[in-house]
């Protein structure tokens, strides 16, 4: 009888000890999945570009008429270096470029945005600044291609899902050190549940483009996918943006380096840029990529200048 007994209690403990280690062995990899899933959301919900309207200097502007009556120069012949940029003596300047847009899920640009200078600046801002400012001296590569590789690298896609042509143009605008950072950094395609979980307690619009960006990244990883409307399509709310614009369309903003720039985008592909340098300025250097225009509306684009001219 005692021995059965012993038995019995041998046979209880072995038995407690094992559904002891299979709760332990459950805790484990529930706690692994959840620490993979908040890697996964902080990664989904890390701004590539961080840059915003509170980034601007909203006290120094001007209304739109500032300098209506004045002739302005055109510098679409004007002498220009990536080095210097265009230099500048005291007066009003004129400009025709084309720019990109830095933000998935959002409006276009229209006549009710107002958009004022900030620099450029997030994790991805080497990526983004270099193939923009390299595409100056490629300027056989067309616009919509490198459009194409900035809305994958602001949706955080992986380099291995992009086209061989979009290889092929990263190639072309990025160092050898730039792709090496880009191919360890991208995302694929993220499931609802923990998209969901990613966008919960977030603002709309943080969670729209969120979606935007999820949907550039499946666009990229589809192999059917290769339309750039339909990129753009992803990337864009269609319609006109119903929020009112704190800041009128055509404003002058005050650039740190002293001189007054007013942006006036038509689309998020061409820009007019309007300059006034003061009189008590001897003279400053302007070089367009080295600039983004930020809406008052956070449902609008930002917008990032280029080199290229889009003179007529």
């Amino acid at each position: 009888m005692k021995k059965l007994m012993l038995a019995l209690f041998l046979v209880t403990g072995i038995l407690g000890n094992s559904q002891i280690l299979n709760m332990i062995k459950d805790k484990v990899k529930d706690k692994t999945m959840s620490l993979a899933g908040d890697k996964v959301v902080n990664a989904i919900t890390t701004e590539a570009i961080t840059t915003n309207f509170k980034d601007c200097n909203t006290a120094d502007v001007k209304k739109p008429d500032f300098a209506a009556n004045k002739k302005f120069v055109s510098l679409c012949k004007e002498s220009f270096t990536q080095d210097k940029g265009y230099v500048l003596s005291p007066g009003y300047y004129q400009l025709e470029l084309k720019s990109f847009c830095l933000k998935a899920g959002t409006y276009a640009p229209s006549k009710g945005d107002g958009y004022l200078f900030a620099p450029l600046k997030g994790p991805k801002e080497e990526i983004i600044n270099a193939l923009v400012k390299n595409w100056y001296n490629h300027q056989d590569i067309p616009q919509q291609q490198v459009q194409s590789l900035v809305w994958a690298v602001i949706a955080k896609s992986s380099l291995k899902n992009l086209s061989t042509e979009n290889k092929v143009v990263a190639a072309r605008l990025l160092s050898k050190d730039q792709l090496l950072k880009l191919s360890k950094m991208g995302l694929d395609f993220i499931p609802a549940d923990l998209m969901n979980r990613a966008k919960s307690n977030l603002p709309q619009p943080v969670q729209i483009a969120l979606d935007a960006e999820n949907k550039i990244r499946n666009f990229f990883a589809s192999s059917s996918s290769s339309s750039y409307d339909e990129l753009e399509r992803l990337a864009m709310i269609s319609g006109v943006n119903p929020e009112k614009s704190a800041v009128e369309y055509g404003t002058w903003g005050l650039h740190p380096d002293g001189y007054w720039v007013a942006y006036q985008p038509h689309g998020y592909r061409e820009m007019t840029v309007k300059i006034y340098v003061p009189d008590n300025l001897t003279s400053v250097s302007f070089t367009p990529s080295d600039q983004v225009a930020v809406p008052a509306n956070t449902s609008s684009q930002r917008l990032m200048l280029s080199d290229m001219l889009n003179c007529k």
